[in-house]
Formats: structure tokens, sequence, C-alpha cells
């Protein structure tokens, strides 16, 4: 369902994407014994970097590109062998064009050759092997194999990781990739255990602010996205109500015994303290943004208003009207244009934005419902009014609308510095 604003529009101020993340950038030791060595792949690897060369398939559907890679890569078997360098950056070209026709099953089985290849000539941790890996998750993304896309997530991971050192800054872009990705797999519902999604997303966005503290310094810019990762996760878990189905356990990391007891534990001590570590995020990022003079105008005064809408949706009022207060006299103080605290303050904002209606298969195509309603100071839709819906008979939609805008938390609109009411909001809930 999707909404369209008709009169008096309302913003509808997304402030938690589970996008646009960080960015960043050293050396490993390299003296440590492989008998030592406590980093280890991936279950799902190890059984992978083992399994010998299948022969080569023959050919899938006609391609021009994909039959000149065969061609070219027949040559090179005879010539140099079944591990010939240069191998695998061919079958990486065919695993790519098989993909583009649309053969992802044998692309991905061209990409694990390419990738064994690599590791015979280069060694078990070569880099080399990244392209592969990359192309092979966008082959199983695309056949809905989540758990696969997930091992392969994880392993580019520990593949950096095991070149670089885990708190390198050349780990920040993998650490996005991967905190992008849970939170992707969490907001999609893909993957076995949606709340382990959250909880690795926001380890992963806490280690991107330490690296980029230890290295960078505690009021680098860089820190802003990161901070506001730990945000979203922990709105995330703050408002987590249970898997879709009865979770399938893909981690052991939590040892034996009970594990749903101390897997319960486990994301109940996160959400315990989800309202105090998102706050902490945003004060953080105020912080930044007032001590480093390389900050965007206003920017501080702006992101107290997040702050102010974090109060707002733990039903903080007091909190966020003293916060918006402040964060409103800021926007003046530090040049905030007139059509930038408009767009603030203007007009009523959901929170963090209106939560989508759940799919009911028996609703028609093109079903909608207009709504006129106010919105309090305290930031509440009240005097709930349907003007017209589609079809006209089905109560049930009328119901879901009222019961939506009834439970939405806005940031009121202000004047003056001050949270006033808002009369008659027309919008129409537009169902897909």
């Amino acid at each position: 369902m999707t909404q369209t604003d008709t009169s008096n529009t309302l913003a509808i101020g997304l402030m938690f994407t589970a996008t646009a993340l960080l960015c960043g950038n050293t050396h490993a030791d390299s003296g440590v014994s492989e008998a030592a060595d406590t980093y280890a792949p991936p279950p799902a690897y190890i059984k992978a970097a083992s399994t010998p060369l299948e022969p080569p398939k023959r050919k899938l559907r006609p391609s021009q590109a994909v039959e000149s890679y065969r061609e070219r890569i027949e040559e090179m078997e005879t010539m140099y062998g079944a591990y010939g360098a240069g191998m695998d950056e061919q079958l990486l070209g065919l695993g790519t064009a098989l993909q583009e026709a649309g053969a992802h099953e044998e692309a991905i089985r061209q990409f694990r050759r390419a990738m064994l290849i690599s590791r015979v000539n280069e060694g078990l941790y070569s880099l080399s092997q990244i392209p592969m890996i990359e192309r092979m998750i966008e082959s199983q993304i695309a056949l809905n194999q989540w758990e696969e896309a997930n091992d392969n997530q994880q392993y580019l991971y520990w593949l950096h990781a095991r070149n670089y050192g885990e708190k390198d800054p050349r780990m920040l872009p993998v650490i996005n990739n991967l905190s992008r990705w849970h939170l992707q797999a969490y907001v999609e519902e893909k993957g076995g255990t949606l709340f382990e999604h959250l909880i690795s997303a926001t380890n992963l966005y806490q280690l991107a602010v330490d690296i980029i503290t230890q290295n960078f310094g505690a009021n680098d810019l860089r820190l802003v996205e990161a901070l506001r990762g730990l945000k979203a996760t922990n709105y995330y878990l703050a408002t987590y109500e249970g898997e879709p189905q009865p979770p399938v356990v893909v981690n052991t990391s939590f040892g034996s015994g009970n594990v749903d007891a101390q897997r319960r534990s486990k994301l109940d001590h996160y959400r315990m303290n989800s309202f105090s570590s998102g706050k902490n995020a945003i004060a953080r990022i105020v912080d930044v943004y007032q001590k480093n003079p390389q900050s965007p105008p206003a920017a501080s005064a702006k992101a107290k208003v997040e702050l102010g809408d974090w109060y707002m949706m733990f039903n903080k009022w007091h909190s966020a009207r003293q916060t918006y207060g402040e964060a409103y006299q800021a926007l003046w103080d530090n040049g905030a244009t007139n059509r930038e605290i408009e767009d603030i303050f203007g007009r009523p904002a959901a929170l963090p934005a209106l939560p989508m209606l759940e799919e009911d298969p028996n609703t028609p195509a093109n079903a909608y419902v207009t709504v006129a309603y106010d919105v309090t100071a305290f930031g509440k839709a009240r005097n709930i009014r349907i003007l017209n819906a589609y079809p006209e008979d089905r109560i049930s939609i009328r119901s879901r609308v009222r019961s939506v805008l009834k439970r939405a938390k806005f940031r009121p609109r202000f004047e003056n510095g001050e949270p006033v009411e808002t009369k008659n909001i027309v919008q129409r809930f537009v169902f897909d």
C-alpha cells in the first residue's frame, strides 16, 4: 500500500533507511603460523573450498559471448590444463555472460570453478576471488537463494578480515556492505532468523564507529552514517515483534544448552538497551556536527530534530518537546533558511513513516481510502474522517486505515518555536 497526499501535504519523514551507510581505508600481520591461526572461514565454505572441479557443462543457451568464452576456455585447458593461469578470469567472464543471459544456476557453477582455480594458483586467502563471490551473490539473490547468498556475504567479510585485520580502516566499505545486507534481509524478511540479522548489523555498525574513532578521531564526519546505522538497527530492535514463522537456526555461535533460551536472552538484552543505544547514537551525531568545523550549515540543529523524533517515537513527549524547541532555536541561530525550517517544522511529519497496512489478498485492485484528520500539538491523529473509499462497501479497508492513523506518531507543526495543532489534513491511502 502506498500513501498519496492531496492537500495540506503530510511530510513522511522516514529517518531510518536501511541503505546509505559509511565508507573508509592498512595491513594485517602475517607472522601468525597456520597451525595457530584462529581465523576460520564460514563452515559452508570449507566444503566449497575442498570440492574438486566438475567437468564443464556444455552450452546452455545460444549467446555469442558465452560461446566465445567457452571456446577460449577449451583452448586454454588444452594448452595449460584445468588450473592454468588466467583460467579464472575467463571463467569469470563466462559466468558473467551466463548471468546476463539469465542462466543463473550455470553462472554460479562457473563462478565457483573460477574461485577454486584462483585459490589453487594464488592461495586460499587471495582477494582475487572477490569479483567471483560478488557475482555469485547477485545470481543467488536472483534465484532467491538467501541463505547461500548470506554465506557468501559472510565469506566476503572473512576474506577481507583475514587479509587486513578486523579493525583495519580498509574494512569500512566491507562492513558497510554487510550491514546493508543484514538490514535488507530483515526488512524484506529474508533468511532464517531475522533478529540475528538485526544483531549482526548492530554489531557491525558499532565496529565501524570504533574503527573510525580510533583511526580518524572522535569528531570525524564519517562517524555520522555509521551512527545513523546504529539508530536504524536499534529502532528495528525496539519494534521487533517476532519471526514471521518459526526461525531456522543458521548460526551455531550461541553454544550448547538450551538454544531457544539463549537466543531469547540475547535478543532481550539488545531490545532492553535499544532506546538508550539509539538515543546515544543520535546524541553523538549532534556532538560530531557541533565539534567538526567542516560540518554542513545547521547540521547539528537538524540532528537535534532527529533526537526529538526519537523521543517522540518512544512516547517521551516532554523530552521531545524540549529537544524540538532547542533545535528550532538552533536552526535560526545557525543560519538555516526559512525554507529549511519550514520543511522541518512547517507541517506534521509521520515518525518514522506511516506504518504500511498489512497486505490483504482479498482487497480489490486499485482500492483506496481518502481520509481527513487533525494532528494535535502532542503528535497524535484525532478527528479521523473517511471522505471516500473504493470499493464503497468494503468496511474492512476503512477500519484498517483508521487503525493505522490512531497508532501513528507525528512530529507536530511548530509556529514561533511552539508545537501547534494542524487541522484538516487530507490524505489518500492507495492499496497496490
